[in-house]
């Protein structure tokens, strides 16, 4: 019979350390088989715990902008009744109606198709709805671009834009199969000049 010694045990690899360990739980060696757990035991202490990966410079940006894009949402609300009961009530006889909420689950902006398909860095958004017509303010970045060429979307019918631009000049890499919520838009480095361009669309939607 071998003699398994504490250096023996150590010396085995992962997985005929538990081969050890099960042969000598069917055979009810306990000695031997509290040695290989405890050896077990120790390993596993040693080895570094994986955390939760840091996010990298796009994600935080992501992140950050996702929550000012939830503020302006949020003071938005506060001014103009954008709830969805008031939504589908205003957009009765539109077949197939859905309100938009207007953050995600977690109170944050929605992410936009473009970045779920992979083909964009960053496409967050929100949005309101009403009848036929949808407003979006979101904050767009193109892969593969350094975080400044960043630029935030207003996407709205062209009656509710002063200075509209078809939406394919906006955002020229969309495809057919990534339909935007409108035909109109205008494009903004900064976010005040974006969200005052949301708010004077919500206040002719919402009118």
């Amino acid at each position: 019979m071998v003699d398994w010694t504490d250096d023996r045990i150590a010396a085995l690899s992962d997985q005929d350390l538990k081969n050890l360990l099960a042969n000598a739980e069917r055979k009810s060696v306990a000695e031997l088989a509290a040695k290989c757990q405890a050896e077990i035991d120790k390993r596993y202490a040693l080895k570094p715990r994986k955390g939760p990966k840091p996010r990298t410079e796009v994600k935080e940006f992501e992140h950050e902008m996702s929550g000012q894009l939830a503020a302006v949402g949020k003071e938005m609300a506060e001014k103009y009744d954008l709830s969805e009961e008031t939504a589908k009530a205003n957009s009765a006889g539109v077949k197939g109606f859905k309100a938009h909420r207007l953050l995600d689950a977690k109170g944050f902006a929605k992410l936009g198709g473009m970045q779920r398909d992979g083909s964009v860095a960053v496409d967050r958004y929100i949005s309101y709805r009403r009848g036929k017509d949808i407003v979006t303010l979101s904050v767009f970045l193109l892969k593969d671009q350094p975080i400044e060429e960043h630029e935030f979307h207003v996407i709205a019918p062209k009656a509710l834009l002063d200075g509209a631009k078809p939406v394919a000049e906006i955002r020229p890499t969309a495809t057919e199969a990534q339909k935007q919520s409108a035909d109109s838009g205008l494009a903004f480095k900064d976010l005040p000049g974006a969200a005052a361009a949301f708010d004077a669309a919500l206040a002719k939607i919402t009118a």
